[in-house]
């Protein structure tokens, strides 16, 4: 901690923790006694939650736009640092994390991870070029001429509706040092242990999705591992990053698991980090890539991996041995199924697949959100249309048209990017809705979703119900059921 931080930027010692430490990182936890008249503008303690920085009001109207500031902050010399946040977004509100270095003895410009809202389309910035000195790509802020050694961060609080307001939980931010090769093992903590998570493969998800939706598969494991129960796609479509163009942004991911009441970031560290979140009952997601072809010489060879990829995430449950043989358990949605997607990799062949040393931590929920563990789903009424072979939706009473859909991956999605699929009630139950089985349905040139139900009876002779989910890009999730 940087000196002097205790007693300038907190101003209540018996309220509020002081920043949480690691070692080649920060997390700004507890905002309960930030002194926000010196760190703050246009905000305030959140008054269900002080530990929760939310927009000030003026009039019992909440302002249009604050930002909270950290202190500066010592790291290990660094040429990439990825930064994490967790807030709520209600309807109309965002939140846009930003950080600035101390490179080559002066401040570099702030720089911005873009807006993001779990009700709004989010986005990262694109071509962050104005700066000689560093970048931001994508989810990664890069130092381009020589290193740094500090940090401060500030998240902007915004909102359309003055009856809203976001609310920040945590911002914090994690380096990759140059002086400590977080590729090599440490002394390993001993540990034989195998954590139950729910095992999706993203392959037999919505076939428009399925290809790239690894990571928001990966953390929809981790969250409901943890008695949250979101549907892959529903994570996905509130995870999309509208600039990059995919899922797989790392400072969305782990925003995404904290919108839903839980302490996540995402951080740079070693086997030992990995092993230490096991030990304590939380799988980790990490960044990997490998191939199952040992004539695929570009790539880490991983034995029993299910394909070839050049950037993937996978959830790691555990470390275990056999036969003498030290074993990474882990899901892995790339598997052609869920029956197969929990595996055993060869410590050794996942340590070299695992080069990016990035993993999202997702631990229990904060104290008091265990109420929004789950997504938020609105109730719609559902009938099957005069002709036999049309759903009809209906909100409010008012009936729901939606954009045709691909069938298959596009090379970018729409803001009208919709998924709707179906459960059954015939099917053996299961611990999460995600691992039922799932029937996708197609929404036709007419905006209205296809529906055989003699084809469906057919199917599912010994069901007497059907549950519609219909899940839409940065929206809350509609859903209905059907008698058959």
């Amino acid at each position: 901690m940087v000196a002097g931080l205790s007693t300038i930027y907190l101003t209540n010692q018996k309220k509020a923790q002081a920043p949480t430490w690691m070692p080649n990182g920060r997390l700004f936890d507890d905002f309960s006694g930030v002194d926000l008249t010196a760190f703050g503008v246009h905000v305030t303690q959140a008054t269900a939650d002080e530990s929760a920085v939310v927009l000030a009001q003026d009039d019992q109207q909440y302002f249009r736009e604050g930002v909270m500031t950290t202190p500066a902050f010592s790291l290990p010399e660094f040429k990439h640092l990825i930064i994490s946040w967790n807030a709520l977004t209600p309807p109309k509100t965002s939140v846009e994390a930003q950080a600035r270095v101390w490179v080559n003895g002066h401040w570099s410009d702030w720089h911005s991870w873009g807006h993001w809202s779990t009700n709004l389309n989010s986005a990262s910035v694109e071509d962050d070029i104005s700066d000689p000195e560093v970048t931001v790509d994508t989810d990664t802020l890069r130092v381009l001429t020589g290193t740094a050694d500090k940090a401060q961060l500030r998240a902007i609080l915004r909102s359309s509706d003055p009856s809203q307001t976001p609310v920040l939980k945590l911002l914090g931010a994690s380096v990759d040092p140059v002086s400590t090769d977080l590729r090599k093992d440490p002394r390993p903590i001993s540990i034989d242990r195998v954590l139950p998570a729910p095992a999706y493969s993203q392959e037999i998800r919505d076939p428009q999705l399925a290809p790239g939706i690894c990571s928001p598969t990966t953390i929809s494991m981790a969250v409901n591992a943890q008695s949250a129960d979101i549907l892959p796609e529903e994570a996905a479509l509130k995870n999309y990053d509208t600039s990059y163009e995919g899922f797989g942004n790392w400072a969305f991911s782990s925003a995404l698991a904290g919108s839903m009441g839980y302490e996540a970031f995402t951080v740079y560290t070693d086997l030992n980090g990995l092993r230490r979140q096991i030990q304590d009952g939380f799988p980790v997601g990490v960044s990997v890539r490998y191939t199952n072809d040992t004539t695929q010489t570009e790539l880490p060879y991983v034995e029993n991996a299910p394909g070839a990829t050049f950037g993937h995430l996978l959830l790691v449950t555990g470390f275990t041995q056999k036969d003498g043989i030290e074993y990474v358990a882990v899901n892995d949605s790339y598997a052609a199924s869920d029956e197969t997607v929990s595996r055993l990799y060869r410590l050794d062949q996942f340590d070299a697949a695992w080069q990016s040393r990035v993993a999202y931590i997702v631990r229990a929920p904060y104290n008091g959100y265990e109420q929004i563990m789950q997504p938020v789903r609105f109730a719609v009424d559902v009938t099957l249309a005069s002709d036999q072979q049309h759903l009809e939706i209906r909100q409010g009473g008012a009936a729901l048209t939606m954009a045709p859909q691909p069938t298959t991956q596009p090379e970018a999605y729409a803001k009208s990017t919709t998924t709707v699929l179906a459960t059954f009630d015939d099917a053996t139950p299961a611990a999460t809705t995600a691992a039922l089985p799932m029937t996708y349905l197609t929404i036709d040139e007419s905006g209205r979703v296809a529906f055989d139900l003699s084809e469906i009876k057919e199917r599912h002779p010994l069901a007497t119900s059907m549950t519609l989910y219909v899940i839409r890009m940065s929206q809350p999730t509609l859903t209905g059921t059907l008698a058959l």
